[in-house]
């Protein structure tokens, strides 16, 4: 039996890219939300740096880019 541990997907922003101007959608649980720096492009793999505001997350999660 294959067994793939689940996770609850927090948020899902768009963001698009410096390179190629391609839009690309980025699907966050809540321990990658708040380690966030950035994505890699879908269409040219360009790496880009970027970080969440609080416009991106929903307001019930409030812990997102609250130091520990």
């Amino acid at each position: 039996m294959i067994h793939f541990p689940r996770k609850v997907l927090l948020v899902e922003i768009e963001r698009r890219c410096a390179e190629c101007d391609a839009r690309n959608r980025v699907g966050l649980t809540k321990d990658e939300a708040a380690s966030y720096l950035g994505f890699e492009c879908e269409r040219c793999e360009a790496w880009n740096s970027d970080s969440l505001q609080q416009k991106d997350v929903p307001d019930w999660c409030s812990e997102i880019g609250q130091a520990d």
